[in-house]
């Protein structure tokens, strides 16, 4: 009998469909001494995709290093804006920069406050109402007094 033939190669297993089974098996060979490449020939699983895990493994309870820049501001600044923010509500994003901390944007601040759910917004500038803008809008109010709900939703 002849043998059979495959067109393919045997396939990997990519790392999302791996149970939680294999992946201790791989820890448990990895602590043993067994080098990666003989994990991967062993388990038939993607080489890259052990060294993953058993990085990520060998980092879990640690702090993993983070890959952006120091913060500007320290934690005993951002205690005093949270401190300054909630004393005065009515102080804006630029007078807290002034005060605790000059070099620093604006958006810092505002983040650092965000962090602990806090929020700082100026309430909005009421338009001045002269004589004459006040005649013009009784003059349009009163021409449309006797429109109906329905006639409004057409419009609006």
């Amino acid at each position: 009998m002849a043998p059979i033939l495959r067109s393919y190669a045997h396939k990997l297993i990519p790392s999302k469909y791996l149970s939680k089974w294999t992946r201790w098996r791989m820890y448990g060979l990895h602590e043993r001494g067994m080098p990666l490449r003989k994990i991967f020939n062993y388990l038939n699983i993607l080489f890259t995709t052990i060294q993953d895990i058993v990085v990520a493994g060998d980092q879990e309870r640690k702090e993993r290093k983070g890959t952006g820049r120091y913060p500007m501001t320290f934690k005993a600044q951002n205690d005093v804006m949270v401190k300054e923010a909630l004393k005065n509500h009515n102080t804006t994003y630029k007078d807290i920069t002034k005060k605790i901390v000059p070099e620093v944007s604006e958006k810092i601040i505002k983040n650092r406050l965000s962090e602990k759910n806090l929020k700082k917004w100026g309430a909005q500038e009421r338009v001045y109402l002269d004589e004459a803008l006040a005649q013009k809008r009784l003059e349009w109010a009163l021409a449309y007094t006797h429109w109906t709900k329905e006639m409004w939703r057409r419009i609006i």
